[in-house]
C-alpha cells in the first residue's frame, strides 16, 4: 500500500501512545480492519476525535458472574470502550464440563467484543466438594489447541503445584509447550512457597495488600490489580504504579467478578481505569494498565495503536474520565449489536430430590446449648473462624441445633445439584444480618451447588425446592408474606439469556427482598456465592461438610 492508496478510514486526534507512554497528534489510517499507518491517507471516511486510544482489555474475568451469557455480556460493555476480555470459563466448566466451555466459546462469536478464553485448570477446584464435571489434562489440551484460548486458566491448586502433583503439572506443561501463559491464583502465598509457585505461574490477581503484591512482582509474576464486585483491591494496590522499585508495565487491571448491577451502573475494567486516574495515576499510564500491559502478558496483538495491529479503538471526548464517543472494532465504527441467537450452553442443569427442612438441620446429642464452629463472613469474599453457642430445639423427637438471628447467626446448607450423590452439607454463618426467611443461589463458586442461608429451616427448604423447579437462579423468600422473588438463571444454573438491563432489574428485585429480610452484608446476595469456595481462607461449607482451609480438610461443625 502506498501513500496514494485509498484506505477505508482515517481518524485524526491526540493519540494515546501506550507503546511509548506519550500523547501526540496523529492520524490513524485503517484498512480492512487493520491499522496500516500512522499518517494521513486518502480515505473513504474521515473522523476527527479528541483522543484516540486502544480499546481496553479486561485482564481476567468470569463472564458467568455477570449472570448473562457471553454474547449478552459483550454487547453490554462494548460501548464503554472495552473491546476485549480474557475470560476464564471455569464456572460453567464446573457445571457442564468441556461442552459448557465450548458452548461459551460459541456464544462469544455472536458479539463484536473480542472474548479470548483461558482453559480452566482447576475443575473441580478440589476433592472436597461434589461438582458437575471434571476437566482432565486431555480436555485442557484440547482447549489449548483452540485459537481463541490464549492461556491456562488460574491454577487454584497451589498445594498441588507445590507437591508436584502430576495432574496439575501436566496442564501447566501443556500450556508451556504451546508457548502460552499460565494464570495463577495464590492468595496469601508468601516466602519460600511463593518462590516455588512463581516457577510455574505467570500472573496473579489475588493480592489484597501492597506488600503481598510487591512480593509477587519481585518474584517475577505479572500482578493484576482487581476491582470487581466482591473484591475491590484497587485502592490498596494502585500505589504500586508510582513505586521506584516497580515497573508499572508489570501491572494490569482486571475485574475478576462483576455483578450485573455494578456492570451496568459502573462498568467493567473502564471503571478501574477511571478509578486509577482519580488516585493520581497519569491517564496514559492508567490506560497502559488495561491495554498494552495485558496484551503483552498474553501475547495478543490488541491493546495498541500501531501499524499491523487490529483497529480496536476507543475514540474519547475526554481522557481523564474515559468519556467514549465512538468504539471501533476491526475497523468498524460503532458495530451493530444484534440480539444473539439462543445460547449454546446447556439449560437444564439443576437436579436434586425434594428437600425437607429436617435435611438441612444438624442433630445434637448433648444437653445444650451447642457450641459450634461458624463461618464468619467478614468481607465480600474472605471469611474467618468463629465459635458460637446456639440453642437446641426438639423436632419430631430429635434434638437439632438451630440458628440464632438475634446473634446474627444464620443456618447455611449446600445441596448437591448436578444430579449426583445428593449430598447436603449443613452449618452456620455469621455476619449476614438475616433475621427472617431465607435466600438461596445456584451460583456458588466453584462447584456451583445450591446454597441456601436462612433464619429457619422451613424457609430454606422452600427456597431450595423453588430453585430446583425453575432450573436455577437467585431467590429470596419472606415467610410473613409467603412471597418468593426470583431471578431465574437457567443457563447452567448460572446465567440468563436475557439482556443485561432485564437481568439487572430482576436481580435488584431479589436484592431488595433480601434486604427486607435483614441481609445487610456489604456484598449483598453476591456474598453468598463465595461461602462454598473451598480454596480461599478460612472456613467454607461444601456439600460434604465444613472445610478448614488451613488444613484443607473437613472439620466438625459441632464442637460440644
Amino acid at each position: 500500500m502506498t501513500r496514494t492508496d485509498t484506505v477505508d478510514l482515517t481518524i485524526s486526534g491526540t493519540l494515546v501512545d501506550v507503546l511509548n507512554g506519550t500523547l501526540r497528534e496523529a492520524t490513524v489510517a485503517v484498512d480492512d480492519g487493520e491499522i496500516v499507518a500512522l499518517g494521513d491517507r486518502p480515505a473513504g471516511r474521515e473522523i476527527e476525535a479528541e483522543y484516540i486510544a486502544p480499546g481496553l482489555i479486561d485482564a481476567h474475568m468470569h463472564i458467568e458472574s455477570s449472570m448473562v451469557t457471553a454474547a449478552r455480556y459483550g454487547n453490554a460493555v462494548l460501548d464503554r470502550g472495552v473491546t476485549s476480555v480474557v475470560a476464564d470459563p471455569h464456572e460453567i466448566a464446573n457445571v457442564c464440563g468441556l461442552a459448557g466451555v465450548r458452548g461459551m466459546i460459541e456464544d462469544a462469536a455472536h458479539t463484536p467484543l473480542k472474548i479470548r478464553f483461558t482453559a480452566p485448570s482447576s475443575v473441580p477446584a478440589s476433592h472436597l466438594q461434589d461438582g458437575g464435571a471434571t476437566l482432565d489434562a486431555a480436555a485442557v489440551e484440547d482447549l489449548l489447541d483452540d485459537e481463541r484460548v490464549i492461556a491456562l486458566g488460574e491454577v487454584m491448586n497451589v498445594p498441588g503445584v507445590l507437591a508436584g502433583e502430576e495432574t496439575v503439572h501436566d496442564k501447566i506443561e501443556a500450556a508451556r509447550e504451546r508457548g502460552l501463559a499460565v494464570d495463577g491464583h495464590a492468595p496469601r502465598v508468601t516466602g519460600t512457597e511463593l518462590q516455588s509457585v512463581a516457577r510455574y505461574l505467570d500472573t496473579d490477581h489475588e493480592s489484597v495488600t501492597e506488600s503481598e503484591a510487591l512480593e509477587k512482582l519481585h518474584a517475577g509474576m505479572h500482578v493484576y490489580i482487581r476491582e470487581g464486585s466482591c473484591s475491590k483491591n484497587l485502592d490498596q494496590l494502585i500505589g504500586l504504579v508510582n513505586r521506584s522499585d516497580v515497573d508499572s508495565r508489570r501491572l494490569s487491571l482486571c475485574s475478576d467478578d462483576r455483578d450485573v448491577i455494578e456492570l451496568e451502573e459502573l462498568g467493567s475494567v473502564d471503571f478501574a481505569v477511571r478509578r486509577a486516574i482519580e488516585h493520581g495515576v497519569d491517564p496514559v499510564e492508567a490506560i497502559q494498565l488495561a491495554t498494552i500491559n495485558t496484551a503483552e502478558s498474553y501475547g495478543v496483538p490488541f491493546g495498541r495503536v500501531a501499524p499491523g495491529a487490529p483497529a480496536d479503538l476507543a475514540l474519547l471526548d475526554d481522557l481523564e474520565t474515559w468519556d467514549v464517543e465512538h468504539v471501533v472494532v476491526n475497523g468498524v465504527v460503532d458495530p451493530s449489536l444484534e440480539a444473539p441467537p439462543e445460547t449454546a450452553v446447556e439449560t437444564d442443569t439443576v437436579s436434586f430430590g425434594r428437600v425437607d427442612p429436617t435435611d438441612l438441620a444438624l442433630e445434637y446429642a448433648g444437653s445444650g446449648p451447642a457450641r459450634v464452629r461458624v463461618i464468619d463472613a467478614v468481607g465480600r469474599i474472605q471469611t474467618k473462624r468463629m465459635e458460637q453457642a446456639l440453642p437446641i430445639e426438639t423436632r419430631d423427637g430429635t434434638d437439632i441445633v438451630v440458628p440464632n438471628p438475634t446473634a446474627d447467626v444464620a443456618a447455611i446448607s449446600v445441596i448437591e445439584r448436578h444430579g449426583g450423590p445428593g449430598n447436603i452439607g449443613n452449618g452456620f454463618v455469621h455476619g449476614l444480618g438475616l433475621d427472617r426467611g431465607a435466600v438461596g443461589v445456584t451460583v456458588a463458586h466453584d462447584a456451583h451447588n445450591c446454597l441456601v442461608v436462612g433464619a429457619a429451616f422451613d424457609s430454606m427448604a422452600a427456597v431450595a425446592n423453588h430453585l430446583e423447579e425453575v432450573s436455577g437462579g437467585v431467590a429470596a423468600y419472606d415467610p410473613t408474606t409467603g412471597t418468593i422473588e426470583t431471578l431465574e438463571l437457567p443457563v447452567g444454573g448460572l446465567m440468563s439469556d436475557e439482556p443485561l438491563a432485564v437481568v439487572k432489574e430482576q436481580f435488584e428485585t431479589v436484592q431488595s427482598q433480601a434486604r427486607a429480610l435483614g441481609l445487610d452484608h456489604e456484598g449483598g446476595v453476591h456474598t453468598l456465592t463465595f461461602l462454598a469456595l473451598e480454596v480461599i481462607p478460612e472456613l467454607r461449607l461444601t456439600t460434604n461438610g465444613l472445610v478448614d482451609i488451613a488444613t484443607f480438610e473437613y472439620t466438625d461443625v459441632i464442637i460440644e
